[in-house]
C-alpha cells in the first residue's frame, strides 16, 4: 500500500470507489485526474507550467485528504486530516516524493480488487456456514 510521511506520521494512502467520488466531487472529472496530481495540462503533458501552481497544490492537498483519511480509517485510526493540517505538513521538497505516492495508490486502487482474508489449510463448509448464520442472526 502507498503511504507518505507527514511530520513523522506515516499516512497510508487507498484509493477505492469511496475515494474516486470524493476526489471527483471536490477536484475534477476522473479523466483529468492524473494530469492534475502531476501539475501537467491535459492538451499537452509536456507542458509543466502549472507543477507548483495553486490548482496543483490545491489537487495535491485534496488527494492526500481523501486518500489519507481512507487509508488511516482502514487501518483503524481516526481520519482526522484537514487540507490546512496538510499543507502545512507538506514540505516543498516533498511533492515529487508525494505525488508519486498518490499515483501509486491510483495504480493501486484501480488495478486490483481488494483481497479477502483468507485462511489457510482446509476449510470446514458446514463449520464456516454455522459461522456465518451466528453472525448474521447476531
Amino acid at each position: 500500500m502507498a503511504s507518505i510521511t507527514l511530520k513523522g506520521r506515516e499516512i497510508p494512502l487507498i484509493y477505492t470507489v469511496y475515494e474516486m467520488k470524493a476526489a471527483q466531487e471536490e477536484i475534477c472529472p476522473l479523466a483529468e485526474l492524473p494530469y492534475r496530481i502531476m501539475g501537467q495540462d491535459r492538451d499537452d503533458p509536456k507542458d509543466m507550467s502549472r507543477f507548483g501552481g495553486v490548482e496543483h497544490i490545491d489537487t495535491i492537498t485534496k488527494m492526500i485528504r481523501i486518500m489519507g483519511n481512507g487509508g488511516l480509517e482502514e487501518a483503524g485510526e481516526a481520519p482526522d486530516l484537514t487540507d490546512k493540517w496538510v499543507m502545512r505538513s507538506l514540505r516543498p521538497t516533498q511533492m515529487t516524493e508525494v505525488i508519486n505516492a498518490c499515483i501509486m495508490a491510483l495504480n493501486e486502487g484501480m488495478a486490483s480488487e481488494i483481497k479477502e482474508e483468507r485462511k489457510e489449510g482446509p476449510i470446514d463448509v458446514t463449520l464456516e456456514n454455522m459461522n456465518k448464520k451466528k453472525e448474521k442472526d447476531g
